[in-house]
């Protein structure tokens, strides 16, 4: 009786086959305007960007960057706390790549993605165009 009663209340609601979608309708918004929104971030990811230019690297370490963050004196306005978080956003958002070296499971070594060189590509654009 109680399943007839359910069967006939859920009889209207049949699933679409298509998955629900994850934004509710809301534009996609690019990587860019993510981390625009997020000013910590797209600053971090612009002294990281700085960072592997200058010391020609491929990737960093956090006493790496920390320390490159120093010189500059980039501690006026971001905490070295807020530096080692937006690191590990940017890794969680997937801007970086963690890597533990063989020798040393302590050490974190961060490579940039592709999805990190495309910003920095765009964001230089806009910087191009003015």
């Amino acid at each position: 009786m109680a399943r007839d009663k359910l069967h006939r209340a859920f009889q209207y609601i049949k699933p679409s086959g298509k998955p629900a979608p994850q934004n509710y309708g809301a534009r996609p918004i690019s990587d860019l305007e993510l981390l625009t929104s997020r000013p910590s971030l797209l600053r971090t990811l612009l002294l990281i960007h700085e960072y592997l230019v200058v010391k020609r690297r491929r990737g960093f370490t956090y006493n790496g960057i920390k320390a490159y963050a120093a010189q500059k004196g980039v501690y006026r306005e971001i905490t070295d706390r807020t530096l080692d978080r937006s690191i590990r956003k940017l890794a969680e958002l997937g801007f970086l790549d963690r890597i533990h070296p063989w020798d040393n499971k302590k050490k974190v070594i961060f490579i940039p993605t592709q999805r990190f060189y495309k910003v920095i590509e765009e964001w230089e654009g806009l910087i191009d165009d003015g």
